[in-house]
């Protein structure tokens, strides 16, 4: 599923930097590398977490050799430890754009982990199977936490993926519920059986809301009935429909899913000092909510 991206606008302030305007490509950082900045202790005054650039590639180097696992966005600014989301791109998509997407989706509150999908090009990178989905995921984790070390809240992690990897997110959701109590898939509506088969074991296990993104016509019918098999298990969804029908994360489709991302993480450990992007104007799109 190959599709073009566009970035946050400056509604989102920080949230609105991205990939494609960087002005030089993110410095890959050394998997083992330690962390470079801590939190203050609370005796001591409070500092911000500074001395990063707003998105960090991650590289693991044990084998010899450089293995690029992927990217990290930082919440620039923090002065408290700060939880994390993994985003998992789409199929012919790049991390990086994944992580300028969902940042801007949760104005940059977050640490937004990024794992990079298998193939061969940084143009046809996709997901073949939670099997090895699973280990990138946790390398990618690994080395955040030895770059951040304890500026990251230890807690449940929100999910979410974009097509391609929004199938794979709703099979880690289903095998890992404690883990990811928060999800958020879009645009995965042609793979229906996996939208809807997820609900029964994630839910049982401790998923709490799920949060379900359109941007296609055609993908409304598949994630509505999802939305409402979560609900009918017994958990909260809701379904947001930016309703800009082309299958990709653009600018309108960031806006319109900032609007349900409040709703998302509401009460989740780690989000108490997490307020939405200020924004005098009407968000685009519609919400259908099914509590």
């Amino acid at each position: 599923m190959i599709s073009r991206k566009a970035f946050p606008s400056a509604l989102f302030l920080l949230a609105s930097a991205c990939a494609r305007h960087a002005s030089t490509t993110p410095e890959p950082v050394d998997a083992q590398a330690p962390a470079k900045t801590q939190p203050a202790q609370a005796s001591s005054p409070a500092r911000e977490l500074t001395n990063h650039p707003w998105i960090v590639e991650l590289s693991d180097e044990t084998d010899g050799g450089k293995t690029s696992l992927g990217f990290v966005t930082v919440p620039l600014g923090a002065r408290e430890p700060r939880p994390i989301v993994v985003a998992l791109h789409g199929g012919g998509d790049r991390p990086e754009w994944a992580c300028g997407e969902w940042r801007g989706i949760a104005n940059a509150y977050p640490f937004i982990v990024c794992p990079r999908g298998p193939g061969s090009s940084k143009y046809g990178l996709s997901w073949s199977h939670p099997a090895d989905t699973k280990p990138r995921v946790a390398r990618t984790l690994e080395a955040t936490r030895k770059v951040f070390g304890d500026w990251i809240h230890d807690g449940p992690m929100v999910l979410v993926g974009f097509s391609r990897g929004a199938s794979q997110a709703a099979q880690l959701a289903q095998e890992a519920p404690a883990t990811y109590r928060r999800v958020a898939l879009s645009e995965s509506a042609y793979d229906p059986d996996t939208v809807m088969n997820f609900a029964a074991s994630w839910v049982k296990g401790g998923g709490e809301r799920g949060l379900f993104s359109c941007t296609t016509t055609g993908c409304e019918a598949a994630y509505r009935n999802a939305a409402k098999n979560v609900r009918k298990r017994g958990a909260h969804a809701r379904l947001n429909i930016a309703g800009t029908n082309r299958h990709g994360i653009w600018d309108t489709v960031v806006q319109s899913v900032s609007r349900d991302w409040p709703w998302l993480v509401e009460g989740l450990d780690g989000w108490s000092g997490y307020t939405p992007a200020e924004t005098e104007e009407p968000l685009p799109g519609r919400t259908e909510d099914f509590d």
